[in-house]
C-alpha cells in the first residue's frame, strides 16, 4: 500500500509540472546595451525555447551556477531560438552591477523583484531552472547547483523542445 501510495503520488508530482506553464512576462533588463534594453518581452521572442535560472544575489549555490548558466549561453549562442535568462528576485539595482560585474553574463539578467513570473513557475527553492518550450510550457526543472549530469539534462531538453 505504501508503495502504491508513494508511487501516484510521484506521478502526481510529474503530472502537474509537466503541466505548467507561464504567460508571456516583461522584466527590466539590469545588464545590455541599446535600444529597447531596459526590458525584456518575452513575446519579441515568439516560438523561442527558454532556459530560466530564478536566483538571488547572495545565494552561494547560485552563485556557483552562474558560470554554468554562462557556459550554457555559449553552447547556444548562435541560436537565437535559445533564450538563457537569469531571473533575480532582489531589489536593490545598485547590487546587480556589482553581480554582473563579477559573472560577465552574456545573456539578459532580469530582475523579478515583485517574482511575478516566479510564481507562475511555483518556485521555492534557489536556484532553480527551468527549460521551457515554445508554448512557454515547462518541459524541464531542476533545483540547486547544476553538475555534469544536470547540464547535459538542460541541453538535451532544449534540444527535444526545438524539436517540437
Amino acid at each position: 500500500m505504501k508503495k502504491a501510495f508513494s508511487f501516484l503520488f510521484i506521478a502526481f508530482v510529474l503530472v502537474c509540472q509537466s503541466a505548467m506553464s507561464v504567460t508571456h512576462f516583461e522584466l527590466p533588463r539590469m545588464n545590455g546595451e541599446g535600444p529597447n534594453s531596459s526590458t525584456y518581452q518575452s513575446n519579441q521572442y515568439e516560438g523561442a525555447v527558454y532556459v530560466i535560472e530564478a536566483f538571488f544575489l547572495g545565494c552561494p549555490y547560485c552563485n556557483d551556477n552562474a558560470p554554468k548558466v554562462n557556459s550554457l549561453q555559449q553552447y547556444f549562442k548562435n541560436d537565437e531560438r535559445v533564450q538563457i535568462l537569469d531571473v533575480g528576485i532582489d531589489k536593490a539595482n545598485s547590487s546587480y552591477t556589482e553581480w554582473i560585474r563579477r559573472h560577465n553574463p552574456t545573456h539578459p539578467v532580469l530582475k523579478d523583484a515583485n517574482k511575478v513570473l516566479i510564481r507562475q513557475l511555483g518556485t521555492s527553492v534557489y536556484p532553480s531552472t527551468y527549460v521551457l518550450d515554445k508554448q512557454l510550457k515547462v518541459v524541464f526543472k531542476t533545483t540547486g547547483v547544476w553538475n555534469a549530469k544536470v547540464e547535459s539534462q538542460i541541453r538535451d531538453a532544449v534540444e527535444r523542445a526545438l524539436k517540437d
